[in-house]
């Protein structure tokens, strides 16, 4: 990957939600890497994970910084074309990574607002980017809208599909495995929270449900 890539470092990738934490600069290796573990934690997880808006628009800085550097490259040069598949590449992964977003909303849509205002009445980081927020607002609005139109005649219609969209499958097998050299990680087996020791070299085949809040305080990864 960094060989093929040839980019400066980028500017340090800030939290915004702790002020006092130190500034890390990443290198563009380390940016991809960020984003193909959101994509793939995404991917498999079941409901939708806290959003990644500092690695998205950090790497579609730098594909545009690349996509510079190609415009200078002649046309008949054999590294355009390997550097413009990685572009390519990156471009791919990017929009995988929203367009699951936006299905995860489609089809929960009234849970995903309702926690995410349960999460903003107890002043948590909500999950959702602004133009998330707004998408799911007004996709929950054009899906009342459509039954108060169409299917006013059979009362409760809403509360019924309601019921049906809003319960993600938390009984999903995943496979997750422990980052860097953290062993402890916490299980929420049922109304029981115990710790495990799992091995950084392994991988484990768990319900979703029991590292749930353990993926999203990114200590593993799917």
């Amino acid at each position: 990957m960094e060989d093929s890539i040839n980019v400066e470092d980028f500017d340090s990738l800030g939290n915004e939600e702790n002020e006092e934490t130190e500034e890390v600069p990443l290198t563009a290796a380390e940016v991809i890497e960020l984003m193909e573990e959101a994509w793939r934690n995404e991917k498999f997880a079941p409901d939708i994970l806290p959003n990644k808006s500092e690695v998205v628009d950090c790497l579609l800085g730098q594909i545009s910084y690349m996509e510079e550097n190609l415009r200078n490259l002649k046309t008949a040069d054999f590294q355009k074309s390997i550097h413009q598949l990685e572009v390519d590449r990156l471009r791919f992964l990017v929009s995988s990574y929203l367009r699951q977003r936006l299905q995860k909303i489609e089809a929960y849509t009234f849970i995903i607002l309702r926690q995410e205002e349960q999460r903003l009445e107890q002043n948590e980081e909500l999950y959702l980017t602004n133009n998330e927020l707004e998408f799911a607002r007004s996709y929950k609005e054009s899906i009342e809208q459509h039954f108060d139109d169409i299917l006013s005649f059979w009362p409760g219609v809403i509360l019924v599909i309601n019921s049906h969209i809003e319960r993600t499958n938390e009984q999903t097998i995943v496979f997750e495995r422990v980052k860097d050299i953290v062993n402890f990680v916490k299980m929420n087996l049922g109304q029981v929270e115990t710790v495990q020791i799992l091995r950084t070299i392994f991988q484990h085949l768990v319900l979703y449900f029991v590292i749930d809040a353990t993926l999203k305080e990114n200590v593993i990864s799917l």
